[in-house]
């Protein structure tokens, strides 16, 4: 059984990581000991799962994404010397003064052994410029490392981080993110206020999408190692290990996706019918997969290729193919809003959703990206990053308007807007 910290709020409430506690059929909070592996604990309250709810927007797989659970006690708890609650920032509070002190709290053990042993640690804090500025902001903190060497460590997850200015809790603690120097990572408080007074009001994601809502997206599958534009992450790739992809059924015989998805790879296997029960899957070799000349390793632009088909698809309810603009349709009205069709990560499992954005022209992502964005060929759309991670490169971008493939989603790089390559100059 694993152990986290957590923070009372109430009588009744009580905070702490979701993946302290996402997907367990109940969990045991313990209050009033010093010591949390002590067996003599006064206060242990078992909790059954409809007493607990972590944020819908939580992933397992991105560190420290929307982890936040709230637990309710059915029987409140008896305050007393050892047992009291804290207070939070009010949602108008600002992580902006990097010479602020705060205090870090938690049960973590020393040298990955126990006793798990309440304790404290003070320290600056910087932001993490690399997520997101759209949903929330990482921070990590600074100043000297106790705990043998390290800020956080194992079972402070869930702990609250406490303003030593105003003596209120400021953040959330989500672990370590592996930065060598052992710095913690916590997320602001501020962000989950609405999930903290009441769970049910925060909007879920929009459902996986049936078979016949997606029936023009196939998924791309690639043996993990072979040359991409991020060929180092593969050079010890399992041979046996495949990559998934999205692509888009164009007609029986024809399979568009990204360049980068399959450049290289002596096979890959086309699946149709990606979402029903019983999905179609086809092996195609490099001779039947067409990259555009254009296309280079160190940019984004013409990151595109076709496959054809040897055997035609057999179209039904949930496989079928979209239409593509003509040649002269330009991607010129900033309000016209499109849809993105694709994978997304957000509620520990990858799932096809879709959802609606704007889209920006090349000269607004341009600086984001630097010198290998080329704006002449490519445009971006923003994204809401409390919808989830893309995971969409290759998936279709659809006009609201007339319903017709207008793009398709090349890249992206978390806090900056989602590059897509426009489809009408590509029609040759």
């Amino acid at each position: 059984m694993s152990k986290c910290t957590a923070f009372i709020l109430s009588k009744t409430e009580i905070i702490t990581n979701a993946h302290c506690v996402a997907g367990a059929p109940y969990v045991y909070v313990v209050a009033g000991t010093k010591v949390a592996s002590d067996e003599n604990q006064k206060i242990k309250i078992k909790v059954e799962k409809e007493n607990i709810a972590w944020h819908p927007h939580y992933s397992r797989l991105i560190f420290g994404a929307f982890d936040i659970a709230k637990v309710t006690l059915k029987t409140p708890l008896e305050f007393s010397d050892t047992v009291g609650s804290i207070e939070l920032v009010d949602k108008d509070y600002k992580l902006n003064d990097p010479s602020e002190v705060v205090t870090a709290y938690g049960y973590g053990v020393l040298n990955n052994i126990g006793p798990m042993i309440l304790r404290r640690c003070d320290a600056n804090y910087i932001s993490d410029a690399n997520t997101s500025k759209l949903s929330q902001t990482l921070y990590f903190t600074t100043g000297e490392a106790r705990n043998d060497g390290k800020i956080i460590t194992p079972g402070d997850s869930g702990g609250p981080v406490v303003s030593k200015t105003n003596g209120k809790i400021v953040g959330i603690i989500v672990g370590i993110n592996g930065t060598g120097d052992g710095r913690g990572a916590f997320l602001p408080i501020t962000l989950f206020l609405d999930f903290i007074r009441d769970p049910k009001s925060v909007k879920s994601l929009p459902p996986p999408l049936a078979p016949n809502e997606a029936k023009f997206i196939a998924d791309i599958m690639a043996p993990a190692k072979f040359v991409t534009a991020y060929k180092p992450d593969y050079d010890d790739a399992d041979e046996d290990l495949e990559l998934k992809f999205n692509a888009i059924i164009l007609s029986k015989t024809e399979i568009l996706t990204c360049a980068h998805n399959v450049h290289g790879a002596s096979y890959v296997y086309v699946i149709v019918n990606k979402l029903s029960s019983n999905p179609t899957k086809i092996k195609v070799t490099k001779d039947q997969i067409e990259i555009h000349q254009k296309y280079a390793l160190s940019g984004f632009a013409f990151d595109v290729a076709k496959i054809t088909l040897k055997e035609p698809l057999q179209f039904n309810d949930n496989v079928g193919s979209i239409d593509l603009v003509d040649k002269n349709y330009k991607l010129n009205d900033p309000s016209e809003l499109v849809t993105v069709y694709g994978d997304m990560t957000l509620d520990g499992t990858m799932r096809t959703r879709r959802y609606d954005t704007k889209y920006l022209n090349g000269a607004i992502c341009k600086p984001e990206y630097g010198a290998a964005f080329d704006a002449n060929h490519l445009m971006c759309y923003t994204l809401d990053e409390s919808m989830g991670t893309p995971f969409t490169f290759g998936g279709p971008i659809i006009s609201k308007k007339n319903n017709k493939l207008v793009g398709m989603t090349i890249f992206r790089s978390r806090g900056k807007p989602v590059i897509f390559q426009p489809i009408a100059s590509l029609l040759n």
